[in-house]
């Protein structure tokens, strides 16, 4: 479950900085840019919290290899 919420968030992160430069090009606030970031930092730090140890950088390839049921390079 916090493999799914880390790289869901991380998805949503991604996500609103996109939509973030859409609305700015389009001369609108940011509002759904900064909805989507505040909920993707929500789920990076429900995955914090729900994991047994500390998230590392490292973690991030092998939750999308547990996800995907791929495989990882050492």
């Amino acid at each position: 479950m916090s493999d799914l919420l880390l790289l869901g968030g991380i998805a949503l992160c991604l996500i609103s900085v996109l939509v973030a430069v859409v609305q700015l090009l389009r001369t609108q606030p940011p509002r759904a840019a900064a909805i989507l970031l505040v909920l993707g930092i929500a789920a990076i730090f429900a995955a914090a919290y729900l994991s047994p140890q500390p998230f590392t950088l490292e973690q991030i390839p092998q939750a999308w290899a547990r996800v995907t049921g791929g495989t990882t390079t050492p």
